[in-house]
C-alpha cells in the first residue's frame, strides 16, 4: 500500500501543498507549530475521515477560508484510486474516484494507516479512554467495518442517555434502546476480545525482542461494569449479552441517578502486565516505554501477517520521547522491513536514524519543501 500523491488546500495552516512521495521513508523536519502534525493529520483523515485528535470541522480549515480540500493518490495491490475528503465548517464530503461516497463502508480500508505520537507514549498510564483508543483503532485497520458499528454505538449512547436524563423515563423506549444496546455493545465487545486473542501473541515476541526474554508481555480485556467479571477469552456471544442484560437492569437507579450509561463496552478497559504485574502501577520507565512501543510494533506485524499488507506509518515526534535504545529499535525495525510507506515528524533529524530509501523535507509556517 503506497501513497502515491499528496495534495492540500487551506488544511489548518497549510495554504497549499502538493508532492509525491517516496515508497519508503518520508521525513519532515522543523520547529514546534509549523504544521509537521498537521501533514500526517491529512493524511491519517484520509484513511478514517476523522482526526487523530481532538477537532472540529472549523478547526481543520485555514484561518479566513471557508472549505479545506485533501486530496491522495493511493496505490493498493496494483490498483490506483484517487481519495478525496472535502471539508466545510459543517461537515464532510468525501469521494473515491472523483464520485461521492454515500456509505463510508465502500470507502473504509482504501488507505490503512497507523499513528504513534508523543501522546501514546504514555497511553499505559493515562485513562481508559486512550487504551480503548488503542484497539479500536487496531480493529478498524484490520477491519474497517469496524468504524461503523462504533459510530452506530455512539449515537445510541446518545439517545439512551437523554431518555435517563428526561424528568419521566419513557420505560418502552428505554426497553428499546436496551436491547440495542446489548447488541451494539455485543459487537464491539466481540470484536476486541477476538483481536486480542491473535494480538496477544504477536505482542509478548514483540517485547521481548525489544526489551528482556524473561518477561512474559500480556494484554487483556478489563471489564469496568461489573464485579469479579470472568475472563473474557472464556466468554461466548450468549455469555456477553447476558451480563451486559443483568448489569443493565442491576444498574438502571445508578443510571436514573447519574443520567448516563454506566454499563457497557464505552467503560471498559485494557490491561497490560509484564509477568501478571500490571504495568501502569509496577513497571520502570524504561518498560513502561518498551511495552508501548511493542504494541505499536505487534499492530503493524499482526496486520502484516494476518492480511499481507504493510500499512502506512505515521511517526509523530516519537523519536524525542523514547530513549536512545528504543529509538534505535524502532529504526532497525523500519530498516529492516521488505516495504512499508513511513511519515516521520521530528524536530532534529538526528534522531532519524535512516540514511537510505528517504526523501528529507523541511516546514515552516505551513510550507512544504524538499530539503535533500
Amino acid at each position: 500500500m503506497l501513497l502515491q500523491a499528496l495534495r492540500l488546500e487551506n488544511f489548518r495552516n497549510i495554504e497549499f501543498a502538493e508532492f509525491e512521495p517516496h515508497p519508503r521513508f518520508n521525513v519532515f523536519s522543523g520547529a514546534n507549530g509549523q504544521g509537521k502534525t498537521n501533514l500526517l493529520e491529512s493524511i491519517y483523515l484520509l484513511s478514517a475521515v476523522k482526526s487523530f485528535r481532538p477537532q472540529t470541522n472549523q478547526s481543520l480549515i485555514r484561518h479566513d477560508q471557508d472549505e479545506a480540500v485533501l486530496q491522495g493518490r493511493v496505490d493498493r495491490g496494483g490498483m490506483q484510486r484517487i481519495v478525496k475528503v472535502s471539508i466545510g465548517k459543517t461537515g464532510k464530503k468525501v469521494f473515491l474516484n472523483n464520485s461521492p461516497v454515500r456509505n463510508l463502508s465502500d470507502f473504509f480500508g482504501t488507505l490503512n494507516v497507523i499513528v504513534f505520537g508523543p501522546e501514546d507514549i504514555q497511553i499505559l498510564k493515562g485513562s481508559p479512554s486512550e487504551r480503548r483508543r488503542f484497539i479500536d483503532r487496531a480493529i478498524f485497520n484490520a477491519r474497517p467495518g469496524f468504524a461503523i458499528e462504533t459510530q452506530s454505538y455512539e449515537d445510541l449512547l446518545k439517545q439512551r442517555n437523554a431518555v435517563l436524563k428526561s424528568e419521566s423515563v419513557d420505560a418502552a423506549l428505554l426497553d428499546i434502546y436496551n436491547e440495542q444496546l446489548i447488541q451494539y455493545g455485543s459487537d464491539i465487545i466481540e470484536r476486541r476480545i477476538g483481536f486480542l486473542d491473535q494480538f496477544r501473541p504477536v505482542l509478548n515476541a514483540t517485547f521481548q525482542s525489544i526489551f528482556d526474554t524473561s518477561f512474559e508481555a500480556d494484554l487483556t480485556y478489563d471489564f469496568r461494569w461489573m464485579d469479579n467479571a470472568p475472563k473474557a477469552g472464556e466468554l461466548t456471544r450468549i455469555d456477553i449479552e447476558t451480563l451486559l442484560e443483568q448489569a443493565l437492569k442491576s444498574s438502571y437507579p445508578e443510571e436514573r441517578a447519574r443520567g448516563f450509561t454506566v454499563v457497557g463496552p464505552h467503560r471498559d478497559d485494557l490491561k497490560a502486565t509484564l509477568n501478571d504485574f500490571e504495568v501502569k502501577t509496577y513497571a520502570s520507565q524504561g518498560q513502561h516505554r518498551a511495552f508501548v512501543l511493542a504494541m505499536k510494533i505487534a499492530q503493524i506485524r499482526y496486520l502484516e501477517e494476518q492480511y499481507g499488507f504493510a500499512p502506512i506509518l505515521l511517526l509523530d515526534d516519537v523519536s524525542s520521547e523514547l530513549d536512545r535504545e528504543r529509538n534505535r529499535y524502532l529504526f532497525e525495525f523500519l530498516h529492516d522491513r521488505d516495504d512499508g510507506q513511513v511519515f516521520i515528524t521530528t524536530t532534529h533529524r538526528d534522531y532519524i536514524l535512516l540514511s537510505d530509501e528517504i526523501v528529507n523535507y523541511s516546514i515552516e509556517n505551513g510550507v512544504v519543501r524538499t530539503s535533500n
